[in-house]
């Protein structure tokens, strides 16, 4: 037993003292490859540039929201485990569940938490949840945002693209009551610049951002000497679209989206949200497209990324994994996809994808999402067949909150699962701000990571936001490995 405990006092000293010789971060690296507690420790200090698909709501922990509703006089429906906003009898005031047993309940199904699918699947427990939380998360655009952006900032994240819908439901509701149902796109659009309420709606979208701003900027102190970790996080907005409502509303909050995204930096682009196997989903996804290819040369700089793909065999027919990346590429000519996962069944996969790397077509990967929603996981997930064939990737957390992870997971599941190295770890970092929606030339020609735009290139970053954000991961990358 005493020479047994000798030999594992003497593997660790060995592991320490190659950790300690290593001299460049891919030695690093691979000293605590096998190791899953350094190899968090080592991922989570990699600076790892932007966070490019994450739903506002879905960055939040259960706790923040039982934390909100008990201060906002929510009450809970203890039999369907769900924030409710007005209380009756029948009810529990969320204030008096904190300190029951519901409370363990709540955060069970709020989230991913101890999740075991026994009666219901991951993919139908995961989208639950938003409808669990909706009376909360609707009120609390700021202070998820503060959340976000603190929990990113302390992982060594520079930029986030979030998806939320700033008009908080009005453009739906816009193209529900003033919309004809029926009605060509053309005439749609010609209906809602005409009128009033699309202006009010506008206004109205912009002061939530505005409100979100302002309150992450007073509540971290950012701008001060005492500014908190979030506030080194730059933050742009992919406005939602919802995919599974009526045509009409849809197409509202499509133009109110576009319409947005030309006259306030802060919103980058647009993406498409929602189950994408669900019934409207599947059976109008051509509709969707042809809205996308009416409105995008009207709105010629906005980009658009699209949730696509995110379906496994047997999720729908096997004549639904054909087409929908395909699509999202050719026909709404789409500048990243989120998830990408059935790629492998799409026609003439090899063909789309030599396609997807000749345009730059970048393809979210979410891993922990895939796994939990899907049960798409290590040699079934497209992740290296991507890299194979050239088309740029980056990493993402999707909603890091309901799975109960952050992005460092992962990276640490991609080195795990796919024995990544730190040079395609570094591509996978520098992909994630070169292919985002931010403003400005990049700091790259033609992305090759080899060839910079300029030579200080302060002159280029003082003009380009991207440039500025890239820069500044250089810098950090250098600093990392060194």
């Amino acid at each position: 037993m005493q020479f047994r405990r000798v030999l594992i006092l003497l593997a660790l000293v060995v592991s320490s003292a190659q950790l300690a010789l290593a001299e460049t971060a891919a030695e690093r690296l691979q000293a605590v490859r096998k190791d899953p507690l350094r190899l968090r420790q080592f991922l989570e200090a990699m600076p790892k540039g932007g966070d490019l698909h994450n739903h506002l709501s879905g960055d939040v922990y259960a706790e923040s929201f039982m934390q909100w509703a008990a201060n906002d006089g929510n009450c809970i429906d203890a039999t369907k485990l769900t924030i409710v906003a007005k209380c009756d009898e029948d009810l529990v005031p969320a204030a008096t569940a904190l300190t029951m047993p519901l409370y363990q309940q709540m955060l069970d199904a709020l989230s991913m938490r101890q999740f075991r699918a026994i009666e219901e699947s991951g993919h139908d427990h995961f989208f639950a949840t938003f409808s669990k939380f909706g009376v909360v998360s609707k009120q609390h655009v700021s202070d998820m945002l503060i959340e976000a952006v603190q929990r990113f900032g302390s992982e060594n994240v520079s930029y986030l693209e979030t998806i939320y819908a700033p008009d908080r439901g009005a453009a739906a509701r816009l193209g529900f009551d003033t919309l004809t149902k029926g009605a060509d796109f053309k005439s749609m659009r010609d209906q809602l610049l005409a009128g009033d309420a699309l202006k009010g709606v506008l206004s109205d979208a912009r002061k939530t951002l505005d409100d979100a701003e302002a309150a992450v900027k007073t509540q971290l102190k950012c701008g001060t000497p005492n500014a908190m970790v979030g506030c080194g996080v730059e933050v742009r907005v992919l406005d939602e679209v919802h995919r599974g409502i009526p045509r009409e509303a849809l197409f509202a909050e499509l133009v109110v989206g576009f319409e947005l995204a030309s006259s306030d930096p802060r919103v980058v682009g647009i993406n498409p949200v929602m189950p994408e196997d669900g019934y409207i989903s599947m059976t109008s996804f051509g509709e969707l497209m042809r809205m996308f290819a009416f409105l995008r040369p009207l709105y010629p700089n906005v980009r658009i990324s699209t949730h696509a793909g995110e379906l496994a065999p047997g999720l729908v027919p096997p004549e639904g994994l054909k087409f929908h990346i395909r699509d999202s590429v050719m026909i709404a000519n789409a500048n990243r996809i989120g998830h990408g996962v059935d790629i492998a069944y799409e026609t003439n996969a090899t063909e789309l994808m030599r396609t997807m790397a000749k345009r730059g077509v970048a393809v979210e990967i979410c891993l922990t999402s895939n796994d939990v929603i899907l049960g798409i996981r290590g040699k079934q997930h497209p992740l290296p067949m991507y890299l194979r064939n050239h088309v740029p990737v980056s990493l993402a957390s999707d909603d890091p909150g309901v799975s109960r992870i952050d992005l460092t997971t992962e990276f640490q599941r991609a080195v795990e699962e796919f024995d990544l190295t730190y040079e395609q770890l570094k591509m996978l970092v520098r992909n994630s701000i070169e292919y985002s929606f931010l403003e400005g030339d990049s700091l790259f020609v033609d992305h090759d990571y080899t060839r910079r735009a300029c030579e200080r290139c302060d002159a280029l970053a003082a003009k380009s936001a991207k440039a500025r954000v890239q820069l500044n991961l250089e810098k950090k990358l250098a600093e990392f490995e060194r």
